[in-house]
């Protein structure tokens, strides 16, 4: 009965002495802290896009995406770091380790876009700190896809390649800069963004893109570890301005001369001048058009005009076209309910469309004398242009 007591003491005796030991251990498993480093980027950079893109037809469509560019450098100057360094801890030989993160203010476009104009949304991938890259290849990105998008939800990166020892390049202010630390500051360049395009409405002409903040980027410094997205700070904005093109494609009368015969006349039925023949019936000029489907549905900002090749009578109100080599002769222009049409190309006439892009503008016409004398025998001809273009 004794030694079954004895034998138990001993092995309580084990098991403190066992706890001990953990207790003893335990303090040893550690890792270095994550230093964040304050101050360091006292305001963003704001850099600028400056576009003027022409969209091919083909790509003008409504539905159609697309990327505007293999990526664009904005303008604007390189960020110099400016940290308020802590003492004791930081030394020439600390690394300091950077961490990026982009989002975009940009209202919600369709799914996976910002809204940019009333016929472009875009999708914007933002790139890491591009200072060691002049053209912005070789660049880490950072894919934006929620417009707005939250603070909280921003992605990042850390920069693998842009991990640098103080005594290499500098990032504290001059009070809190270690002995021995660089004299060379570190600088840092948030400016390269790759734009991809989805055509709300296909575009006729040219869309203006005002300045518009289209990316935000975000970063921090730190040494003993990575910061976290919840650490950065605004360190620049990328504006986007200029204009998207896309060309006007218009065909007139398939390509085709149009032209009038307007009969033999006598030569007394010119009675007065600037005014058709007596008993003369007007010619029906039929002037039929087509234009591609973004065209179709713009119809509004197409402008229709005529213009004299060889220019307009003086004294006519420009509705007197001039004839080759005669000067006793001309064409006036009547649209479809016998108004006069000016001919110096300031006529504005709307133009009308159908859903496949087809239309026609029916116009009359009609020889007159240009002087108080009646125009003498013989023929006449004369060349006026026909004009679709942009309001």
């Amino acid at each position: 009965m004794q030694n079954k007591q004895h034998k138990n003491f001993i092995n309580n005796k084990l098991l403190k002495l066992s706890l001990l030991l953990v207790l003893i251990v335990s303090p040893f498993i550690t890792r270095a802290a994550t230093t964040v480093l304050q101050d360091c980027f006292p305001a963003p950079g704001n850099y600028t896009i400056n576009t003027n893109v022409e969209l091919p037809s083909n790509q003008n469509k409504d539905g159609n995406s697309g990327s505007l560019a293999e990526h664009f450098v904005a303008e604007g100057s390189s960020i110099v770091a400016d940290c308020a360094c802590p003492k004791g801890n930081f030394y020439s030989n600390t690394d300091v380790y950077e961490v990026s993160a982009a989002g975009s203010p940009l209202p919600a476009g369709v799914s996976g876009y910002g809204y940019l104009t009333d016929h472009l949304d875009i999708n914007v991938t933002a790139y890491a700190d591009a200072i060691n890259s002049p053209d912005g290849s070789g660049l880490q990105a950072i894919y934006i896809n929620t417009y707005p998008t939250p603070f909280s939800s921003m992605a990042s990166i850390r920069e693998t390649k842009r991990t640098i020892k103080e005594s290499t390049s500098d990032v504290c202010n001059d009070a809190t800069r270690p002995t021995d630390g660089s004299n060379t500051k570190r600088e840092f360049k948030w400016n390269v963004v790759v734009l991809k395009y989805y055509i709300k409405k296909a575009i006729l002409g040219e869309e203006i893109i005002p300045p518009t903040i289209i990316a935000q980027n975000y970063a921090c410094l730190s040494f003993g570890g990575s910061c976290s997205v919840a650490d950065t700070k605004l360190v620049s904005n990328i504006q986007l301005m200029g204009k998207i093109t896309a060309p006007l494609t218009c065909t007139i009368n398939e390509g085709s001369t149009i032209e009038v015969e307007l009969g033999n006349i006598v030569t007394s039925q010119f009675v007065t001048q600037g005014e058709p023949p007596a008993n003369y019936t007007l010619k029906d000029v039929d002037i039929s058009y087509h234009c591609d489907d973004p065209a179709a549905g713009n119809s509004g900002k197409i402008k229709f005009s005529l213009n004299a090749d060889q220019g307009v009578v003086p004294g006519s109100n420009s509705m007197i076209a001039k004839m080759l080599d005669r000067d006793d002769i001309g064409v006036r222009m009547f649209d479809d309910n016998d108004n006069n049409v000016v001919l110096d190309g300031s006529l504005d006439m709307p133009v009308t469309l159908d859903e496949q892009g087809n239309g026609k503008i029916v116009m009359k016409a009609a020889p007159v004398s240009t002087k108080s004398q009646r125009p003498q025998p013989g023929k006449f001809e004369g060349n006026v242009t026909v004009k679709m273009e942009l309001r």
